[in-house]
């Protein structure tokens, strides 16, 4: 593979030329400072293959790529060992010995030293199989959510700096598998945590917010690449990236601004549309102060036992729709259940639409008024609360927005519970509207903590109405700028088709933290500009997984829910690498296998057929936009009863 120069550095403005400051082709000790002030710094040439290294200290010397980075630490790592990552609550046991180079890749943010906005640099972590396991190939890792971690920060079962783990579990069972793979903490030191986003006066820290939004990125590809060619003495023969959640808005960042970065991308669950769904996450609370009076934070919530009436009213439409009787929703766009049609759902003698409801137990009916809230909060984020009953299911997956409708809900069947349960989105809200006190405090939900010395009020997302949250949205849209396009939603991937790059792309339908009509609506915008879907699928294929929820190996939800939870076994999910699977077949790897026969071997995948952990259920994931279909008569729950239409 060959890689250059990320091909619009010449197009930042010199603030932003000090912030990207991005290290030039694999080998060369060159950066952009020198194209901040003369344009593009010319491609190096390629570097003569070099004696292997030791894993240890001497890298230290040995890795000089340029003056902004340096090598932090050098670990070496033996089979069997235990390690603490920064995602799992006990260690993960390494299938194979393997070298960890920990780097810094300046010039991070100045500031005080207990401020979040205050930055060192980039932390990455290179896992890095020996020398006889490596399979010549790079398969870098995306991070989830704010990212932040271990990388430069000690924080991990009492570790130094220097044996301190940040990388998500994944990596090192990647390297395991003969992979080289490069992870970061985005910039930024504070594991899953938005505080950096402001500075310590309380406006937008928007060097960090371009390290997190795209620099760190760059340098994740550039600095794994160099030290795979100095560590082995020879380049990589392909390059992958694979990521989900922000993971996945990473690949597709680089895949739609840097492509020529990796061979290949596998992009699962991509937090696309960042401030669309974010803001959109913020919604049920909106509703439900207007129209029931009280939001989650407030005790009516609790005591009207809103969360449990949505819980039931979801299965109710799961039982609806479900003419396959697997316990989810197959195709959740084409379900347009009602509750304010259900005489089942409403409480007794609440006259409906057309009904009269006959359900007589307090606990799980519901009245007209929390049925609408349903209703709205399926529909998603409109300028004025309203939806539109007679929605298509076209319309519901992402192909067009409704009257007013500025954003999609979640699927009948998803488990969105906690959007209610919780005060989520108000952090998205306080970045857009540059006012801190939007962000939620501790005490409306304790997994959000907004530090920042300008001010301690919080929860001023309770005086938003309708019209000010469409506000917050509209104002999402222009700050994109400012945001370093944070969103990363451009349709414009002509570069990646004229590179000849790949993407394989996933989202669940049972998706539960960003709504899967998000990729779709990408997907078809893409379409729409660049010659129509079959075009687009001879670089991007794009899979819809049914009863998929949002985890990086994999979550399914039932609404059966915690009360049967193995109903959740026999929801089938792709078969990815995780801790209990460190040495996978190809057939466990399914998706990142797709993507190589397609990068390696110009195969592009077609169907794919999942099967359930229980072995009970199978069924194909059909390439967008064609999806299962039962045939009516075969058993439900055997692949050859479906077909892709």
């Amino acid at each position: 593979m060959h890689t250059s120069i990320p091909h619009n550095a010449s197009s930042q403005t010199p603030a932003t030329c000090r912030s990207v400051a991005l290290a030039a082709v694999v080998g060369a000790c060159v950066t952009l400072l020198t194209a901040c002030a003369n344009g593009p710094a010319p491609a190096a040439a390629a570097v003569a293959a070099s004696v292997p290294l030791a894993c240890d200290d001497g890298i230290k010397t040995a890795f000089k790529p340029d003056a902004l980075t340096t090598v932090v630490a050098v670990q070496s790592f033996k089979q069997g060992q235990k390690v603490f990552v920064s995602d799992s609550g006990s260690p993960v046991t390494l299938a194979a010995d393997m070298c960890m180079v920990k780097l810094k890749v300046g010039p991070g943010n100045p500031g005080p030293a207990d401020a979040r906005s205050t930055s060192v640099g980039i932390g990455i972590e290179v896992w890095l199989p020996t020398h006889a396991q490596w399979n010549q190939r790079i398969r870098n890792y995306g991070g989830g959510g704010y990212v932040g971690g271990g990388h430069l920060q000690a924080e991990h079962d009492g570790a130094t700096l220097a044996t301190a783990v940040g990388s998500k579990f994944p990596a090192p069972v990647i390297a395991g598998m003969g992979y080289a793979s490069g992870t970061t903490d985005a910039g930024q030191r504070w594991s899953q945590n938005g505080s950096f986003t402001f500075l310590p006066d309380g406006t937008l820290n928007r060097t960090l917010i371009a390290d997190f939004s795209y620099r760190s990125l760059v340098e994740q590809a550039l600095k794994t690449q160099a030290l795979v060619k100095l560590y082995y003495g020879q380049a990589q023969k392909y390059a992958y990236f694979d990521g989900h959640s922000t993971g996945g808005r990473q690949g597709w960042k680089i895949a739609q601004d840097y492509p020529e970065l990796y061979d290949g991308y596998l992009v699962a669950a991509p937090a696309l549309s960042t401030s669309k769904f974010g803001i959109n996450s913020l919604y049920p609370q909106v509703v439900m102060k207007t129209d029931l009076g009280y939001t989650s934070a407030d005790p009516g919530f609790v005591a009207a036992n809103f969360r449990q009436k949505l819980v039931e009213v979801n299965k109710r439409a799961v039982q609806a729709c479900d003419k396959e009787s697997l316990g989810f929703l197959l195709d959740p766009f084409s379900c347009s259940y009602d509750p304010a049609k259900d005489a089942a759902a409403l409480c007794a003698g609440v006259a409906g639409d057309g009904v009269t409801g006959r359900n007589s137990d307090a606990k799980s009916c519901v009245n007209l008024a929390e049925a609408r809230v349903i209703n709205k909060l399926w529909y998603g984020i409109s300028s004025d609360g309203s939806y539109d009953p007679a929605q298509t299911a076209q319309a519901r997956s992402g192909q067009s927005l409704g009257p007013r409708q500025l954003w999609w809900g979640f699927t009948r069947g998803a488990d969105w519970g906690s959007l209610i349960g919780n005060v989520s989105g108000a952090e998205t809200v306080a970045q857009y509207l540059q006012d801190i006190r939007y962000a939620p405090s501790t005490a409306v939900n304790r997994n959000v903590n907004f530090i920042n010395a300008s001010t301690t009020q919080r929860d001023k997302w309770r005086e938003l109405d309708h019209a000010g949250l469409a506000a917050a949205f509209s104002q999402g849209l222009a700050l994109q700028g400012v945001m370093s396009q944070l969103n990363t939603d451009s349709a414009d991937l002509r570069k990646l088709r004229d590179l000849g790059r790949k993407v394989v792309t996933y989202t669940g339908l049972a998706e539960d933290a960003i709504p899967p009509a998000t990729s779709v609506n990408h997907y078809e915008r893409v379409a729409q500009g660049m010659g129509g879907m079959a075009e687009v699928q001879k670089f991007v294929r794009l899979y819809l997984v049914p009863g998929k929820a949002h985890s990086s190996q994999g979550r399914a939800f039932t609404v059966a829910g915690a009360s049967d939870s193995s109903k959740n076994n026999a929801v089938p999910l792709p078969r990815l690498p995780g801790a209990g699977n460190q040495t996978p077949t190809r057939e466990q790897d399914q998706m990142f296998t797709a993507l190589i026969d397609w990068v390696e071997g110009g195969k592009a995948p077609g169907s794919i057929t999942v099967t359930s952990r229980d072995n009970t259920v199978s069924y194909p994931l059909c390439v967008y936009p064609q999806k299962a279909v039962w045939n009516g008569s075969g058993s439900s729950k055997a692949a050859a009863s479906y077909a892709c239409q």
